[in-house]
């Protein structure tokens, strides 16, 4: 029987040795400290006594590493990067560890969702048609991902405001087969928030599990266009990870990126019939940001390429966006538990995993490890799932 699987009655769990001796070492903490703090660990070591699944969930906290790493049946690589995410950790080499471990959970979740959902049938998603995406120009980009989305060319006029607009290109997406995450911390510990700064979203690309996560501590209008950008990953079939709106940047093939999210977003034809040439740019910039649901600096940038505006204003726009981007961003201040589940892991993740685990085709254990060891969040989108088919 392997390790993590193994319950030892109701409350406790085995845990492999091995996955205890790394966590302590992966969190270089003295184990002094570590005794002091769960004076059994010892015995849990030697697998003399077990802990119950809160000392797990307490003693994962205090190591600073993911609850899902505790029931592996091996530890997990060393250099995760390098090894699993190599197109990753070659655009950002110097990665924070909340990044690293939150690249993995997710890494774990598209692993087994590719493998469920090759055993039942499931083909690639992109249409053969869509092969060579990446050397047409923008405007056919665009064209074919909106029509891959079913996505009206007014979508935007629907919504007065960014919130409900990102949760409907979220199911638009998410219709498709692509499963869209987003958490503002580490898997469930609130003391391990994740840096705005550091990333804004990746995308882990697969043929029929892609996942996009979004970093929620990010503002509404920023994850509309971190969403987008990474589902323009998606098609063009790379792994990406995102860390700013700003087009500035040294690497070529993101500058595109970047200009065909601008111009998915806020099509330059849209832009011609609303922009005054006469009218005052700010205030034009400020309206029209929320009609677009974007950004002003995204806005301002597009506006600049389209010679609408000057460099000049584009750098102040940009010195007012991140100097307020703290007070407009999304926090992670508790509020409804299931609600917060249910955005974490997204209705597409949630309701394969109960599927699997109602037919048999994955165990319960199994099915618990993938919502991060949550028993309650699984019973509650069961009953919710099946009742209600939310």
């Amino acid at each position: 029987m392997k390790g993590g699987d193994h319950i030892t009655d109701t409350n406790r769990v085995e845990i492999n040795k091995n996955i205890y001796i790394w966590a302590i070492k992966e969190s270089k903490k003295d184990f002094g400290e570590i005794k002091h703090k769960f004076k059994d660990i010892e015995a849990w070591i030697s697998q003399d006594k077990y802990p119950t699944f809160g000392q797990v969930k307490k003693l994962a906290g205090f190591l600073k590493v993911p609850l899902g790493y505790m029931f592996l049946d091996e530890p997990p690589k060393t250099d995760i990067i390098q090894s699993e995410f190599r197109t990753i950790g070659n655009k950002m080499p110097e990665i924070s560890k909340d990044l690293k471990d939150t690249l993995y959970s997710i890494g774990r979740k598209r692993d087994w969702l590719n493998e469920y959902r090759s055993e039942n049938g499931w083909k690639k998603l992109i249409p053969d048609d869509f092969n060579g995406l990446s050397n047409k120009d923008i405007n056919t980009v665009c064209v074919n991902a909106k029509e891959f989305i079913d996505l009206d060319e007014f979508w935007y006029k629907k919504y007065r405001d960014a919130d409900p607009a990102f949760k409907y290109l979220r199911e638009a997406l998410e219709g498709h087969g692509i499963t869209v995450m987003q958490n503002g911390v580490v898997g469930s510990n609130t003391h391990r928030k994740l840096n705005i700064n550091e990333f804004r979203g990746f995308l882990l690309y697969d043929d029929i599990a892609p996942i996009i996560f979004i970093n929620n501590n990010d503002s509404a209008n920023g994850k509309i266009f971190t969403l987008i950008h990474e589902y323009i990953h998606f098609l063009l079939a790379e792994d990406d990870i995102f860390k700013d709106e700003d087009a500035e940047i040294d690497n070529g093939n993101e500058k595109r990126i970047n200009k065909i999210t601008a111009e998915f977003l806020m099509p330059a034809s849209h832009i011609e019939k609303l922009w005054d040439d006469n009218g005052l740019q700010m205030e034009q910039i400020e309206d029209l940001s929320k009609v677009f649901h974007v950004s002003p600096i995204a806005l301002a940038i597009k506006l600049r390429d389209m010679k609408k505006i000057d460099q000049q204003l584009v750098n102040e726009i940009e010195q007012h966006t991140k100097s307020s981007l703290e007070k407009e961003a999304n926090t992670e201040s508790g509020g409804d538990y299931y609600k917060t589940s249910r955005s974490r892991f997204g209705d597409n993740f949630l309701s394969t995993i109960i599927q699997g685990a109602e037919s048999g085709d994955i165990s319960y254990t199994h099915a618990f490890k993938l919502l991060d060891g949550s028993v309650k969040t699984y019973d509650y989108f069961k009953e919710k799932f099946m009742t209600h088919g939310i």
